[in-house]
């Protein structure tokens, strides 16, 4: 058997393999924006209270 590769399978697979990339771009991208939309809650919380009630609050939380 002889197996022939077309111009159009390599084409559908070469745009599946974009449209992927991009679809991974894109996620990355919003989890960069949520990572650093978290930080800076966190440094505006912290500014706002202090490392001590931002602790107290952390364990009322957590522990009840």
């Amino acid at each position: 058997m002889e197996q022939v590769k077309t111009n159009t399978t390599t084409a559908t697979q070469d745009t599946s393999e974009g449209i992927a990339q991009v679809g991974m771009g894109v996620t990355l991208a919003a989890a960069g924006v949520i990572g650093l939309w978290g930080v800076s809650c966190f440094v505006g919380a912290l500014a706002q209270n202090g490392v001590l009630a931002m602790a107290q609050g952390w364990l009322t939380a957590v522990g009840g």
